[in-house]
């Protein structure tokens, strides 16, 4: 509950060199008193032994300062430490932190625990692991003396707004939290009118003007916990929220974006040098799309040092082409640039990773966006491209590009969002077979496997950043999971088609021991076979109803063959299913070769969409139901049986004795036959002498 203002969304970070102290100071005379109360603390919702009596947000948007106060009561011994621990985060590049006041309430009885030198100021990159440096500072404090029945109450105010904004505010709040709380407060005081829109609540402002400012003001009480359901879609907006904004529309958001991502300075001989090789080298425009895609992604590294209006303002091309590094608005600033020298069309454009079709429902502002990928125009058709990404093959037309969904592109006069639909399928084909030479013993195991599109791209990276020695480890850990004392007969093989995109890996193994012993039938021995690349694509429901939509991973498609060599003819039957779902297709086959002795599994998954919505819901448990049926295939025989009798994985062993008894039975009634016309020949010939 500390973070609840925390928003929404990951803006573009910031770093600094700047240390800026923590001051204490009396709360600010603009803000409300806000009261709590202690005695409507619902125990039925009261979770590691801490209650949020009061979250109270109050903002005054002229003075630039954020105020935040929380009321906490300790319930339970196992609260304290959480309680106990103050940690508040600010950029000094541009912000000051004021503490207010540090209070234990015992027994109606207030004590302070503000002293400025027990706070301590420390740098903590939370982002560091994914090479993003932000420069932001931490204030921890840890109070003394804390009891159980405490209530902590402490304020403190952030003053100073992004410069980057140019004083044009925007932001989102919560009205609840993954918290009960007693009371959740926000108050906004502004000398503009601010647009509002709220989702999941039909709580409304109260507005009203004091001091020639405009306060809009929202309040909600005992909140319960928000509950999540597992396999939320991202662009889902869960919580009780409100978004706020003073831009007026998403034409200003691009108006703002080709200000900030406007460079004065003009292309050095460095980076012209590189514009002039591509532009030489490469005959075709598509070519040379490519090539400099190829350059941005893989010889400019993905490093940010943010801090201030660095967390939106792109380096100068010229600098992220000499340092070698660079985000994404650095990256993509670099390649627009370069394409643009060419006389390429090309344009930065703002996405959000997660929130998707979702973008386009919250008020305009730049706060929203996470991240910079780039458009270019050719021959009338729009081409996406994410300079990000590492490694990618493909052509410049063909090239993955994630399934962002929407993006504003920074055109000068662009008023609308572009919607990218995705056009991969990434496609993942494995082709196992299986030589079992004798029952009860081992197999030997052929894999082939092939990766298409972004499944391509994430394969050749893997193999770039391991050792073939640790890969084929990785690889005999995997089907050590499903066979006992599995060994590489070689080192895994790859082939790279670079340019089609298609990358193949090549697998042999050595199972010592491919039977099991049957836990539901008593004495008899299994191998059972298993289409892994199916595993974990589609969610296996745990309840009846969702209250929300079913995230299913968009675009994939796998195909999965797995071929069994017998050792001898088995009582196996042709099988089949098919089950077209609104959101998947799916196929299913069992062909058996009598002849050869061979069985040949098919599996075949495709998604359609990239959710299954409420009504949807009940069809996709009944179909998700049939799919599991099939998803693993065993063949089983008793353990002493004699090898020349076996079984599948219905009735196999059962068919083969049938099949022995009507053989045995007709070849009695052959005997039979056979006696009676040789009895009626002896008879006949008896008769012929009298």
């Amino acid at each position: 509950m500390r973070h609840i203002f925390i928003g929404l969304f990951v803006s573009f970070s910031f770093f600094s060199k700047t240390y800026s102290q923590v001051t204490k100071e009396i709360e600010p005379s603009w803000i409300d008193e806000i009261s709590y109360s202690t005695s409507e603390i619902d125990k039925s919702e009261v979770a590691a032994g801490t209650y949020i009596l009061l979250f109270d947000t109050q903002i005054n948007i002229p003075k630039q300062t954020l105020f935040n106060r929380l009321t906490t009561k300790i319930t339970d011994n196992v609260g304290i430490q959480n309680a106990s621990t103050i940690n508040i985060s600010y950029d000094p590049s541009y912000q000051k932190l004021k503490f207010h006041k540090i209070n234990i309430i015992r027994n109606g009885k207030v004590i302070n625990k503000l002293n400025v030198s027990n706070i301590q100021v420390m740098r903590r990159e939370l982002n560091a692991e994914n090479y993003l440096y932000d420069g932001s500072l931490s204030a921890v404090m840890n109070i003394s003396d804390v009891r159980t029945d405490d209530i902590i109450d402490y304020s403190y105010s952030i003053v100073g707004f992004n410069p980057i904004h140019k004083n044009i505010f925007s932001s989102n709040f919560y009205l609840n939290n993954f918290e009960s709380a007693g009371k959740i407060n926000v108050t906004l005081l502004s000398k503009n009118k601010l647009e509002y829109k709220s989702f999941n609540t039909s709580i409304k402002p109260i507005i009203s003007k004091i001091n020639n400012l405009h306060k809009y003001h929202w309040e909600t009480t005992n909140t319960k916990k928000l509950d999540y359901e597992e396999n939320t879609p991202s662009w889902k907006l869960i919580y009780e929220s409100v978004f706020v904004s003073e831009i007026n529309s998403w034409k200003d958001v691009v108006s703002w974006g080709v200000d900030v991502y406007t460079i004065s300075k003009n292309v050095d001989s460095d980076l012209q040098a590189k514009i002039d090789e591509i532009n030489s080298s490469d005959k075709t425009t598509g070519e040379k799309i490519k090539s400099t895609l190829n350059f941005v992604q893989n010889e400019i590294r993905y490093l940010g040092l943010e801090s201030g209006i660095g967390s939106y303002k792109p380096f100068s091309p010229n600098q992220v082409f000499n340092q070698r590094f660079g985000d994404c608005k650095d990256k993509s600033l670099l390649m627009v640039t370069m394409l643009n020298k060419m006389n390429i069309e090309a344009y930065p454009m703002f996405v959000n990773t997660s929130l998707k079709q979702t973008i386009k429902d919250l008020l305009p502002s730049p706060k929203f966006f996470d991240h910079c990928v780039v458009k270019v125009i050719h021959q009338k058709s729009s081409f996406y491209y994410d300079p990000t990404i590492s490694n990618q093959g493909g052509d410049y037309d063909s090239t993955y590009f994630p399934d962002y969904r929407f993006g504003l592109v920074i055109k000068e006069g662009n008023d609308d969002f572009d919607e990218i639909a995705p056009y991969s399928e990434n496609k993942v084909e494995t082709q196992e077979e299986y030589t079992i030479k004798e029952v009860g013993k081992g197999a030997r195991l052929k894999v082939v496997t092939t990766y298409y599109d972004s499944e391509a791209d994430n394969m050749r990276n893997y193999y770039k950043n391991n050792s073939m020695n640790s890969i084929q480890k990785e690889y005999e850990k995997f089907y050590s999971s499903y066979y006992y004392n599995v060994s590489s007969v070689e080192k895994p093989k790859f082939k790279d088609e670079l340019y089609s995109n298609i990358f193949r890996v090549f697998e042999e193994y050595q199972i010592d021991s491919i039977w099991q012993p049957m836990l539901e039938k008593e004495n008899y021995i299994s191998v059972s076979f298993t289409p892994s690349s199916l595993l974990n694509t589609l969610y296996m429901p745990t309840k009846d109803k969702r209250t929300t939509e079913l995230f299913m991973a968009y675009p994939l498609i796998r195909e999965h063959k797995i071929k069994i060599n017998l050792p001898t003819h088995w009582g196996i039957e042709n099988e089949k299913l098919y089950v077209n779902s609104p959101g998947f297709y799916y196929e299913w086959k069992v062909d058996y070769d009598e002849k050869q002795k061979v069985v040949d599994l098919y599996y075949y998954l495709k998604t359609q969409k990239d959710y299954i919505t409420k009504k949807e819901y009940k069809q996709y448990i009944q179909d998700i139901k049939k799919i599991d049926r099939t998803t693993g295939y065993s063949i089983y025989i008793p353990e002493n049986f004699s090898v020349s009798n076996f079984s599948s994985n219905n009735n196999g062993f059962f068919d083969g004795i049938i099949v022995i008894v009507k053989f045995l039975i007709l070849l009695g009634v052959l005997v039979v036959i056979g006696l009676f016309i040789f009895w009626y020949l002896g008879k006949k010939k008896e008769n012929q002498k009298l």
